[in-house]
């Protein structure tokens, strides 16, 4: 995406005293994709939004395509359905493992790598290369031991303790960053809802959304999730909302809650998973719905989130477009990254720990934190 259409998140904090910390969280993230996409074809709507939207792109051009041939009542083949899913999941542990090469080592003052870095660039969305090639950087710095020696710890019911004990033995800059982060409670607890994972979604619920998107454009820059009580509240997406059943994270998220070291778990956790994931493509990460008056809607997972595309065709063309990104639900205003950080305690260093929970909801646009006087 570029820097014009990408925009950038400003987060403000002030402390009062021994009182929690209030947050204020300005996004200036422009909506542009109606002004973009209305008055073309599907096949031009597709090419434009994997030409602009250059982070995630593959996953952002087959949404477009998906949304575009649901709105005409279409339905992919078995072969394209299964083509489009490797794409995403390609894309998915590039960028997982981008993140968990680059950020995390900067936290503790190393450099990234860039031999593993230019390894998996290369392997591109060749899935199965892809897959070969993550492996190896999953049982070198990440690791530390071959990802099926790793996964097999949380085979028993006491998983958490075996993810302990690799995080103890710092084997790995990664498992030392774990072990940094205590037994105790977590940095930044949020309790928002967590948005659910594409294969989880029903078609009322996408049909609630679609309503409130298309006939209020604003609700795409602050969307909201009908919860359990009924409330429209913001919500949680991202490794963590899809992970959140797996015994490990489901165990940290029980007695540790939810905050940046769950993000993390979940976070290395998927990237463990992806080279089986990749060889298989039977993992559902892409979902379209048709809905009446010619409106489709598609759901992809991408490694920050849930990316939905709306649209509504009149004549073969764009008339009504939205984009929903995951961008927009974890760092709403009122979502999880403020209620993360109204939570620190009154100990806690502002600047490091917003930086900590901002990079665990992985804003994928620039940033900045400013601590402000009361």
């Amino acid at each position: 995406m570029s820097s014009s259409l990408e925009g950038r998140i400003d987060i403000s904090l002030v402390r009062h005293g021994d009182e929690a910390p209030e947050a204020r969280i300005v996004s200036s993230r422009p909506q542009v994709a109606q002004r973009l996409m209305a008055g073309r074809t599907p096949a031009e709507a597709a090419d434009l939004a994997g030409m602009l939207f250059t982070l995630c792109g593959r996953a952002q051009r087959i949404a477009a395509e998906a949304a575009c041939a649901a709105a005409l009542g279409e339905s992919a083949s078995t072969d394209t359905t299964l083509s489009r899913q490797r794409k995403i999941l390609a894309e998915m542990a590039q960028e997982h493992a981008w993140r968990l090469l680059l950020d995390w080592p900067s936290r503790q003052g190393r450099a990234a790598d860039p031999a593993l870095l230019l390894a998996l660039r290369r392997a591109g969305d060749n899935a199965l290369v892809l897959a070969d090639t993550l492996e190896t950087v999953l049982a070198g710095p990440l690791l530390g031991e071959p990802v099926a020696n790793w996964l097999a710890r949380f085979s028993v019911e006491a998983a958490l303790p075996g993810f302990d004990a690799w995080a103890n033995g710092r084997g790995t800059p990664t498992a030392a960053l774990f072990d940094e982060l205590g037994q105790g409670a977590d940095i930044g607890i949020s309790h928002v809802p967590l948005l659910p994972a594409v294969d989880g979604l029903h078609k009322n619920g996408i049909q609630w959304l679609a309503a409130q998107a298309l006939e209020t454009p604003a609700f795409c820059a602050r969307p909201e999730w009908p919860a359990a009580d009924g409330q429209r509240r913001p919500a949680e997406t991202g490794a963590l909302a899809r992970r959140q059943a797996h015994t490990p994270v489901r165990q940290w998220l029980a007695q540790r809650g939810r905050g940046v070291g769950a993000r993390m778990l979940a976070r290395l956790l998927e990237l463990a998973l992806l080279p089986a994931w990749l060889r298989s493509a039977e993992t559902t990460v892409l979902r379209a719905w048709t809905l009446p008056d010619q409106i489709g809607v598609a759901g992809v997972e991408t490694s920050r989130g849930l990316l939905l595309h709306l649209v509504r065709l009149v004549d073969g063309k764009v008339e009504q477009y939205r984009i929903i990104a995951p961008t927009e639900w974890n760092f709403h205003p009122a979502g999880p990254l403020a209620e993360a950080l109204v939570s620190l305690p009154a100990d806690a260093e502002l600047h490091a720990a917003a930086r900590q929970i901002a990079l665990s909801l992985d804003p994928c646009v620039d940033y900045g934190i400013t601590l402000e006087k009361p």
